[in-house]
């Protein structure tokens, strides 16, 4: 979980047991995470528009509902993202929820991620059935 004092604006950041000066970050914040674009080469070093900022951050969204936490240096950026987030929403993201929740951000209407969970697939195979699924 990340330390409240990250999303805050205060003078330090902390980062596990050390606390590092936020100007120490300001080269960090600047870089972007590379990996994220595979399809691109090379990738984009600056984030000039809103579109690109969108794009960005569905990429890293994406990932983290895959299991792929993202970079300290992310969540920072993202909490100065929030018209980002409100005129390109992604109901069906984990993510997305989790970062607006995380921020303070008012809720977004959910969507559901489509995917089905692997005791709903066994019971199908098996032949088993939920009266109750439809109450969780």
């Amino acid at each position: 979980m990340v330390s409240p004092s990250v999303l805050s604006s205060g003078p330090s950041l902390t980062f596990g047991n050390k606390i590092r000066p936020r100007e120490s970050l300001g080269r960090v914040m600047e870089m972007l995470d590379h990996s994220v674009y595979p399809d691109l080469s090379p990738a984009p070093d600056d984030l000039q528009t809103e579109a690109e900022r969108a794009d960005y951050g569905h990429r890293i969204w994406s990932g983290f509902d895959f299991g792929v936490f993202p970079e300290q240096a992310d969540w920072e950026r993202f909490s100065a993202w929030k018209d980002v987030f409100d005129r390109f929403p992604l109901p069906h993201s984990p993510a997305y929820h989790t970062f607006r929740s995380r921020y303070g951000w008012t809720p977004s209407p959910r969507g559901r991620s489509g995917l089905m969970p692997g005791w709903k697939a066994q019971d199908l195979r098996e032949g088993r059935t939920d009266p109750c699924e439809q109450n969780v």
